[in-house]
């Protein structure tokens, strides 16, 4: 479930690799799975096997790890005034406006050779989450430098900004550099894919027919709020959010499942918590709740679909695939 894309490839070519091996298929038959409760909260949960889980999952979650899967606007930024004075050259020379990054730093001259690579490699990279600052990001090698360089790409036929999702480890050395945003976490980037919301929203809409209104919705359920991509549930988020089509699909086919067609269920909540099953991995498990807007339509007011990601390592992949579940309520004796 997490498809291998090459740093160098097209942006289109990214995209299509989004729905790789998906399929449009309505959600499976529901099954009865025990997640603690509806809420999959750590507390819930009971059972000698279920502490032990659970008791790994904190101790893991207590110690941290240093990976990140971060959404954000990537931006250069020039740690001296002689880089900075370089590149205004460049541009100049090129016939471009100082603040046109992609065409100076692609740039290829006629003998194949990129005159203006030294700058991208000494440029500050910034990513910037919810218009915060918040890393800078260290290629990890010439492959990851050429995905910095196409994200900084102008979109075409959009205002909006490229969205680029780094895939990385905290930097050992913190070391302070000089400029405004010396102080900021320093991630070593192993990983670059980028993407407007609406080239996400219209690769959507060609392969599977997803409204544009349930790509939001979706988006809106997994980042209410602002995210890092640092702690084990904000990465689970962030890979489904852009690596996993079949919760559009699903959350498509919930929002359309009436007789005539009307709003059906809409997704009203996102729950994560740490898994109740024993596993030397760490399993994020994730609760889609799912309410219908309307009364009279025969339907169950709510349904809920399951999911789990493993986060153990630094790429997360889908461990449970999505499907409708029936929530166990733990009574107490």
């Amino acid at each position: 479930m997490n498809p291998t894309v090459s740093p160098n490839e097209p942006l289109a070519q990214q995209n299509n690799e989004f729905l790789a091996g998906s399929s449009v298929t309505q959600p499976n038959r529901p099954i009865q799975r025990a997640i603690g409760s509806v809420e999959g909260t750590l507390e819930n949960t009971k059972g000698e096997d279920g502490d032990s889980a659970q008791l790994t999952q904190l101790q893991h979650h207590e110690v941290g790890n240093n990976y990140i899967y971060a959404v954000g606007v990537l931006k250069p930024e020039f740690p001296n005034q002689g880089l900075q004075q370089a590149f205004y050259n460049a541009a100049q020379t090129l016939g471009v406006s100082e603040y046109d990054y992609y065409t100076v730093l692609s740039y290829t001259d006629d003998t194949k050779h990129r005159p203006y690579f030294y700058i991208a490699e000494q440029i500050r990279w910034v990513l910037t989450i919810h218009d915060r600052d918040t890393y800078i990001l260290q290629p990890r090698a010439k492959a990851e430098l050429v995905s910095f360089i196409e994200a900084l790409k102008p979109p075409e036929n959009s205002l909006l900004s490229v969205l680029s999702t780094a895939v990385g480890i905290i930097a050992e050395d913190q070391a302070l550099d000089h400029g405004v945003n010396a102080g900021l976490t320093k991630v070593v980037c192993n990983h670059l894919f980028s993407q407007t919301l609406d080239s996400l929203h219209q690769l959507l809409k060609d392969k599977t027919g997803v409204a544009t209104a349930v790509i939001q919705d979706v988006l809106k359920g997994l980042e209410y709020q602002p995210n890092d991509g640092r702690s084990d549930f904000s990465r689970a988020k962030n890979f489904l959010a852009y690596r996993y089509p079949e919760l559009y699909i699903t959350t498509d086919f919930l929002h359309k499942e009436t007789v005539s067609n009307d709003t059906g269920y809409f997704l009203d909540e996102v729950h994560t918590s740490y898994t109740d099953l024993a596993s030397p991995h760490v399993i994020v498990d994730l609760v889609f709740t799912y309410k219908n807007k309307r009364k009279d339509t025969g339907l169950k007011p709510e349904v809920y679909f399951h999911c789990s990601v493993d986060v153990t390592h630094q790429f997360p992949f889908v461990n449970a695939p999505l499907q409708e579940f029936m929530p166990l309520t733990l009574m107490d004796s």
